[in-house]
């Protein structure tokens, strides 16, 4: 009979990601005794499906996400953390005058069609739509509010407000792009939920752009936000890539003096009846006064005990997709109209998602002699094992064989790349599918009312992107320091 070793920490983060080092990293800076923290990462690197790679001849590929937006509360929280952190002279900024900014493309019915990006362009018939856009806006302010509180597909919602050719062209692919997802599945209110907001305060999405209040950053934001607004940025990266961002807080907490225990996953969580939880991690028991999970929602759900059955079937029904990644790159410069990359609606009898134009975003990952591109098509989300079969046995081969030929039909480039980097990022994106926002709250209000020593961050909750993360860490951790003393509840006076 195995004896488990017993461990002990007063605050355990569950998951080595961005959400899970945001965490810790906000909480040591709260606590006396940063020491007393505890961070579990499965894998043998941090980051999460944040993940840079460089090539030998200097190149830098991102396998994960590639840019973050500078703007709203969320944004700003990642740039603050950014300055903490002394990477700004790392920063590659994008104005929002750069043609990676401006140019978005669609390929449908065998041709890539630009998306208006001006005055002009809404006055004038775009390739993409029958007739020009500017009398579908022109009367959506008139169109009837929606009275019923359910929630709605993004797709039903822009057919209603706007159009179907809007929903066909714009609500789907970009679905598609942000959440590899089926937009008539995926909930507005969860997904876009400024625009639910629009319609909800002003009856009208137009009213609501108008009309709407803009908010700015508090006295309190760091220099470098003040220099993203004044310098127009609309996306930004770093040097070496993000990866760059989650290995500087990674030794940033090493710094600070938080543990971290690698390599061993957590394959069981129980819950005492003195407000504490105990992680089994291969032969060892780790008890805590207070866990944060920044697990995905189906993956803590695979841990939790069957005593909490309603807890984890909630968390069971925020389902993942995978995501097949290709990063090529090819001699010479063959993007012909420059532009952040090309989406592809659902509509359309390919296996692709969308291709992005790495190097007319971020040039400076080019090789440093010059003279190459880099492209990163993705396949698969929603549709990855109608089309590919299970994400643990694929081919990769077959994933780059379809992104080499996608991307020979889509941009017309005849030549073969001189190198591929596959990967398959398997349950990678949480699907924000209608009712999500009430599931949300019925799995937060679970932890609350039965007084467990858990807190939820990451992508699987309250947005998927990498400032959504940071930001929700940072409020969770703001919720903790304001339960300050609440012993009952595992959170002790030595937070501060």
């Amino acid at each position: 009979m195995v004896v488990a070793n017993k461990l002990s920490s007063r605050f355990t983060v569950l998951g080595g990601g961005i959400s899970g080092l945001s965490a810790a990293y906000y909480l040591a800076k709260h606590h006396s005794k940063p020491s007393d923290i505890t961070v579990l990462e499965a894998s043998g690197r941090f980051g999460g499906w944040m993940h840079s790679k460089r090539s030998p001849e200097g190149a830098v590929f991102e396998q994960g996400p590639r840019s973050l937006r500078p703007a709203g509360p969320p944004g700003w929280t990642t740039l603050d953390l950014v300055s903490e952190l002394g990477l700004e002279s790392n920063i590659i900024p994008v104005n929002t005058s750069h043609p990676g900014a401006t140019n978005r493309f669609i390929y449908s019915r065998g041709k890539v069609h630009k998306l208006p990006n001006s005055i002009i362009s809404i006055l004038k018939k775009q390739s993409l739509f029958s007739q020009s856009l500017l009398p579908t806006i022109l009367k959506e302010p008139f169109k009837e509010k929606r009275i019923s509180e359910n929630d709605e597909s993004v797709y039903s919602f822009f057919s209603r407000r706007l159009n179907r050719e809007v929903a066909e062209y714009i609500g789907d692919p970009v679905c598609r792009g942000i959440f590899a997802g089926d937009a008539r599945a995926l909930s507005l209110r969860a997904v876009f939920p400024a625009v639910y907001e629009m319609e909800k305060n002003y009856g009208s999405v137009v009213k609501g752009a108008l009309l709407g209040k803009s908010v700015k950053p508090g006295p309190d934001a760091s220099p470098l936000v003040q220099r993203s607004i004044n310098e127009k940025w609309s996306i930004w990266s770093l040097d070496g890539g993000l990866q760059t961002f989650a290995d500087k807080l990674h030794n940033s907490l090493n710094q600070m003096g938080v543990k971290f225990i690698v390599g061993k996953p957590c394959f069981a969580i129980d819950f005492t009846d003195d407000y504490k939880a105990i992680l089994q991690i291969a032969e060892e028991k780790l008890e805590t006064d207070h866990l944060i999970s920044s697990l995905s929602a189906d993956r803590l759900a695979s841990i939790l005990p069957s005593s909490h059955s309603n807890l984890v079937d909630a968390l069971s029904e925020i389902k993942p997709v995978s995501v097949g990644l290709v990063n090529l790159e090819y001699n010479g410069n063959i993007i012909k109209d420059e532009g952040f990359g090309v989406l592809l609606p659902s509509s359309e009898a390919t296996k692709v998602l969308g291709i992005i134009y790495d190097s007319c975003l971020f040039p400076q990952h080019d090789r440093k002699d010059g003279g190459h591109t880099r492209l990163t098509v993705m396949m698969g989300g929603h549709w990855f094992e109608e089309q590919f079969g299970h994400p643990d046995i694929v081919d990769t081969s077959v994933l780059t064989d379809t992104a080499v030929d996608a991307v020979a039909k889509i941009m017309g480039v005849s030549k073969d790349p001189i190198k591929t980097l596959t990967s398959v990022q398997t349950n990678c994106i949480s699907q924000y599918h209608i009712g999500h926002t009430s599931r949300v709250n019925r799995i937060f209000n679970y932890v609350r009312d039965n007084g467990l020593p858990l807190s939820l961050v990451g992508s699987s909750y309250k947005g998927v992107g990498v400032n959504d993360c940071v930001y929700n860490a940072k409020v969770m951790v703001e919720e903790l320091v304001a339960k300050n003393g609440n012993k009952d509840r595992g959170i002790v006076s030595e937070v501060e």
